[in-house]
C-alpha cells in the first residue's frame, strides 16, 4: 500500500472510530436519563443495583444516530450500574469516571434534591464505540515545502514531503489500572514509498494501597518539587521562549508515588537518553544516563519541608587495544598486571538536599529555599578480564579514581503578589565547587565552556567515531545567579520583564610549577515582552526581546553580545480564516571584520502564513519563510524552536560554517510551505 493511502486509511478509520460519544446520565422530568452511543449495537440495556442487575428489566431505545437511552426513576442514594451490549457484553459508562466494586461498575450518587452529584472533572475514559474503556486520540500531519536558491540550484524545488501519524491507545482497565501507548508512522528519507513505524511512547499506571506505580517510556513524567529542580524542568533550545517540560522525554523508567504519615514520597529509577552526537542513524552513538531519585515532603506547621536525593551515572566501555591512554589506569595495569583490554569509565553526580516552602503572607511574600551538597566522581570501575574462573575470564570490579570534586548549591526563591495584576519573583542561586586536584582529569562527551581544546580523547573502539574528551582538572568555582521576573496584566495588555545576572569566579588547580590561574566574568540577560489581545481570538500581537551581554576574561571562551527581537501577530479576517505573522530580528554585536575592528551584524527572518481552521482540530497553513515552530518528536501544536532546528541542520550539513553563516542562510532562505494537521 502506498504511503499516502496508508496514512489516509488510518486517519479516516480513527475519525470513524472516535465519533463523539454521548454516554452518561442527566436529570429529566421523569427521573434520570442514561444514554450510551453505539450505532453498531443490536441492543443495549441498563443493569444495576436498582433492578437487581437484570439485563432485561430496562431495555434502551436508539435514535437515528445510534444513541441509546432510557429513563429510570431513582431516589436519593448511591447506585452502581453498567450497560449491557447485545445481551452479553457488560461495559462501564465511558463518561463517568467514578467506579466502584471489584468489577469496575460505574457509580452514581443522587442527592437529596434528586439531582445527580457530579463525579468530578476527570476526562471520559472512552471516546469510541469500539470499547467503552478505551480512549483513542492522535494526529496526522502533512508538510510540503518548496525551496529556492538551494546550493548549486537556483530553481524552486519541492523537497521530500513529510507525512506522520501519531495514534494513542489509552485503556482504563479499572479506576486503579490505566495505561497508554503511542505509535508513530512517518515517511522516510530513502525510497518514496519508505515508511518508518515505531512505538513512540507508553505507560502503565497501577494504584494499590498507599502506592501508585507508573512505568513510562519516552513520556514527560517526572518532576520533583524542589527549588533547585534537580529532576524536573528541561529547557528546550530555542530562540527566546524558555520552555520548561517535566523530565522524561527520551527516558524509560519506573516512578513510585505514595503518601503515609502526611509524608509525600516520590521515587524514580530511569535510563535517560541524552543526545545523538553524530546525528547519523547508521552509527550507534546515543549517550544515556542512569537516574535514581528520591523525594520526601511533609508539612510542619505552616512550613513545607522536603528532602531530595539524586544520582546521575554514566558508564562507558573503552577498547584499550588502540591509542587510548589514562595515567591512572596505566598505573593500575602496571601494578596489578591486569590482562583486561576493555575498561568501563563511570562518571557519577550526586545531590543530597533539604528545602523549605513557607507562605509567610497570603499575598505579600512566599519563600522557598534549598541547600544541596554535590559530589562528582570519575572512576574506572570494571574490566573485562578481572575475574578468573578456571580457563574462563569475566568482567570484574576495579576501583581506579580518575577525578573527583565536591561542592554545594544554595537557592532562594521569593514570590510576591502585592496587587492582583502585579507579580514579582526573585531567585538567587549560589554554586560553590572545590575543584579537582592537579593531575586529575575531567572526561565528558561535551566540552565545558572553560576547557578549550581537550588533552586527548577516548574512543569506544578503533573503528568507532564515538569518543570522549579528556580535559584538565576542573577549576574551583564560586558563582552567583540572580533572576528577577516582574509581570503585570492590565485589561487587554500583558507585560513581562525578566532580568538575569550571573557572576563567575574560577580558580584552577596548581600545575607542576605551583602557579594557580584565576578567571572572572559576568553575564546578563534582559528579556522584556508585551502582548495585547485587542479582539479575543480575532486580533492580537506580541513583542518579545532579549539582550545578552558578557564581560568575560580573555582566553577561555568567546561570546557575542546579542539583541534578539520577535514580533508576532494574528488577524482573523473571515470566519475560519486568519493571517499569522512572525518576524525575528537577530543582531550580533562587535563581530570582528577584516580590518580587525568590530561591527554589528543583523539578520531579519520573517514568516507569514494564511491559516484555514474550520474546526479546532483541523488546520491548513500556507506560509512563506522558515516555520518558527518545530514539529519533530513534539506535540501536535509544535514548540518554538523551528528556527534553531533549521540552523542546527545547516551547521551539520556545512562543516566549515559558523553560527553567523547559519543566521545568514536562515535570513536568505526562500521557502513556501503547505502544512495540514488533523488531530483527533
Amino acid at each position: 500500500m502506498r504511503m499516502s493511502h496508508l496514512m489516509l486509511v488510518l486517519v479516516l478509520t480513527a475519525a470513524v472510530m472516535m465519533s463523539p460519544a454521548r454516554a452518561g446520565f442527566s436529570k429529566v422530568d421523569a427521573g434520570i436519563e442514561f444514554t450510551y452511543s453505539d450505532p453498531y449495537a443490536a441492543s443495549v440495556s441498563l443493569a444495576g443495583a436498582f433492578n437487581d442487575w437484570n439485563l432485561n428489566a430496562d431495555p434502551m431505545t436508539a435514535d437515528d444516530e445510534g444513541v441509546w437511552s432510557v429513563v429510570i426513576d431513582l431516589g436519593p442514594g448511591v447506585y452502581e450500574y453498567k450497560f449491557v451490549l447485545n445481551g452479553s457484553q457488560w461495559v462501564a459508562d465511558p463518561d463517568n469516571p467514578k467506579t466502584a466494586g471489584d468489577y469496575g461498575n460505574s457509580e452514581l450518587t443522587i442527592g437529596e434534591d434528586g439531582d445527580p452529584v457530579a463525579a468530578g472533572v476527570a476526562a471520559p475514559i472512552s471516546n469510541t464505540a469500539v470499547n467503552s474503556r478505551v480512549s483513542l486520540n492522535g494526529w496526522y500531519r502533512a508538510t510540503y515545502d518548496t525551496e529556492s536558491d538551494v546550493p548549486s540550484d537556483p530553481r524552486w524545488r519541492l523537497t521530500r514531503p513529510e507525512h506522520e501519524v501519531f495514534v494513542s491507545v489509552n485503556p482504563t482497565v479499572t479506576s486503579k489500572v490505566t495505561g497508554g501507548a503511542t505509535v508513530r508512522l512517518a515517511t522516510g528519507t530513502g525510497d518514496i514509498k519508505e515508511i518508518h513505524a515505531n512505538l513512540y511512547s507508553g505507560n502503565v499506571r497501577l494504584e494499590g494501597g498507599p502506592f501508585t506505580v507508573t512505568g513510562f517510556y519516552n513520556e514527560e513524567r517526572v518532576q520533583f518539587n524542589n527549588p533547585l529542580e534537580t529532576i524536573g524542568h528541561t529547557d528546550l533550545t530555542g530562540t527566546i521562549a524558555e520552555e520548561h517540560i517535566p523530565y522524561g522525554r527520551g527516558a524509560q523508567g519506573i516512578l513510585i508515588e505514595s503518601e503515609f504519615w502526611r509524608v509525600d514520597l516520590e521515587a524514580v529509577y530511569a535510563n535517560a537518553y541524552d543526545y545523538d552526537i553524530y546525528n547519523d542513524p547508521s552509527i550507534y552513538d546515543d549517550t544515556d544516563t542512569d537516574l535514581i531519585g528520591l523525594r520526601l515532603e511533609r508539612p510542619v506547621g505552616p512550613v513545607g519541608v522536603g528532602a531530595t536525593y539524586v544520582s546521575l551515572k554514566d558508564g562507558w566501555w573503552m577498547d584499550w587495544r588502540g591509542d587510548n591512554y589514562s595515567p591512572h589506569l596505566q598505573e593500575f595495569i602496571d601494578e596489578t598486571g591486569s590482562s583486561s583490554y576493555w575498561f568501563e569509565l563511570s562518571n557519577e553526580e550526586r545531590y543530597i538536599g533539604v528545602d523549605i516552602d513557607w507562605q509567610v503572607h497570603e499575598t505579600l511574600l512566599g519563600l522557598r529555599a534549598e541547600y544541596s551538597s554535590y559530589t562528582y566522581t570519575s572512576t574506572w570501575d570494571m574490566g573485562n578480564e578481572e575475574e578468573v574462573d578456571g580457563d574462563e575470564y569475566s568482567d570484574g570490579v576495579i576501583d581506579v579514581d580518575a577525578g573527583d570534586m565536591t561542592g554545594s548549591l544554595i537557592k532562594l526563591e521569593l514570590e510576591s503578589r502585592p496587587l492582583e495584576p502585579l507579580r514579582l519573583d526573585l531567585e538567587i542561586e549560589r554554586t560553590s565547587m572545590d575543584g579537582m586536584d592537579a593531575g586529575e582529569e575531567y572526561v565528558a562527551f561535551g566540552s565545558p565552556v572553560w576547557a578549550g581544546d581537550p588533552l586527548r580523547q577516548y574512543t569506544r573502539q578503533p573503528a568507532s567515531p564515538l569518543s570522549m574528551n579528556v580535559y584538565d582538572a576542573l577549576p574551583e568555582r564560586n558563582d552567583w545567579l540572580y533572576e528577577l521576573e516582574a509581570g503585570l496584566t492590565f485589561g487587554i495588555f500583558e507585560f513581562l520583564l525578566e532580568y538575569d545576572y550571573a557572576t563567575y569566579d574560577w580558580t584552577y588547580a596548581p600545575d607542576a610549577t605551583d602557579v594557580s590561574l584565576s578567571w572572572e566574568g559576568t553575564e546578563s540577560r534582559i528579556a522584556p515582552s508585551f502582548r495585547a489581545d485587542i479582539v479575543e481570538d480575532k486580533l492580537w500581537f506580541e513583542v518579545e526581546a532579549e539582550v545578552m551581554s558578557y564581560d568575560l576574561d580573555d582566553g577561555l571562551w568567546d561570546a557575542y553580545d546579542t539583541v534578539e527581537i520577535d514580533f508576532r501577530a494574528w488577524f482573523s479576517f473571515a470566519e475560519d480564516w486568519g493571517i499569522l505573522m512572525d518576524a525575528r530580528q537577530m543582531t550580533y554585536k562587535d563581530v570582528p571584520d577584516t580590518s580587525g575592528a568590530g561591527s554589528d551584524e543583523s539578520f531579519l527572518q520573517p514568516y507569514v502564513a494564511v491559516v484555514y481552521s474550520p474546526r479546532k482540530n483541523i488546520e491548513l497553513r500556507l506560509g512563506y519563510g522558515v516555520n518558527p515552530l518545530g514539529y519533530a518528536d513534539v506535540p501536535v501544536e509544535g514548540r518554538a524552536d523551528g528556527r534553531e532546528r533549521w540552523c542546527s541542520d545547516y551547521l551539520w550539513n556545512h562543516g566549515a560554517a559558523d553560527v553567523l553563516d547559519a543566521e545568514q542562510a536562515l535570513a536568505d532562505a526562500r521557502t513556501i510551505g503547505l502544512m495540514a494537521v488533523i488531530s483527533f
